[in-house]
């Protein structure tokens, strides 16, 4: 027996979950690990170490990364787009070790969204190849490639497209991925740009691509995010 139609009946109430939980979560570990190390070590002046030094750029970056997403969610928690969309933070993907930080689900369809929070780095796509031979663009951020940041978006859409499609054919609906870059910067008067299936943008232009028009309505879009929500556990 497959799984109960979510559509056959009006959907519960879905719990959208608490963005940047699991990344703030790891942050503190560290830093509470960091500080009970210093203590040990240094019982006389570990207060003033703490003080002093900042913990590793590893650990500073997993709190970074839970503001990044925090700002992500109250964008998307804003009035013009609170009618028009489900969002779900935060999930846990059963059977790996990751997580989504956003999945949106929207007139269009569905939407998997990383967040990225880089300060003040440019985010830019770079042609390569030739006239005769063009290659894929790339992606660069503060003048470093992070094609690979594109490439990681793979797992993420097909987990969840496979949830989607346990719905069966008849409520077959796309999920699209979404690289989303908080508090970076922009060539002016350039906007979101595309490599390959992934859509590249800020908070602001976020809100209007996970709510352009489409074939899911207000009632199905409700049904779908309930049943995400529970094939999705809280990270």
């Amino acid at each position: 027996m497959g799984p109960a139609d979510p559509f056959a009946a009006p959907p519960p109430v879905v719990d959208h979950g608490v963005a940047g939980r699991s990344a703030q979560a790891e942050a503190d570990r560290r830093l509470s690990k960091r500080e009970e190390g210093i203590r040990k070590r240094f019982p006389r002046i570990g207060g003033a170490i703490l003080v002093l030094t900042e913990p590793p750029q590893t650990t500073r970056s997993w709190a970074q990364g839970a503001v990044g997403e925090r700002k992500v969610a109250d964008r998307l928690s804003e009035p013009e787009s609170a009618e028009a969309i489900v969002v779900l933070h935060d999930r846990r993907v059963p059977g790996t070790r990751g997580n989504v930080d956003h999945v949106v689900i929207g007139p269009a369809g569905v939407y998997v969204v990383d967040t990225k929070r880089y300060l003040k780095k440019k985010i830019e796509a770079r042609s390569s190849g030739t006239v005769l031979r063009p290659e894929p663009d790339r992606l660069f951020v503060g003048g470093r490639n992070q094609t690979k940041l594109v490439e990681a978006m793979g797992w993420q859409v097909a987990a969840v497209q496979g949830i989607v499609d346990e719905l069966g054919a008849e409520h077959q609906v796309a999920v699209m991925p979404v690289l989303c870059f908080v508090d970076g910067e922009w060539e002016l008067f350039s906007g979101p740009f595309r490599i390959g299936e992934v859509h590249v943008t800020g908070p602001r232009a976020l809100v209007k691509h996970v709510t352009r028009p489409g074939g899911l309505n207000l009632y199905e879009r409700r049904a779908l995010g309930h049943h995400l929500a529970a094939r999705l556990p809280e990270a």
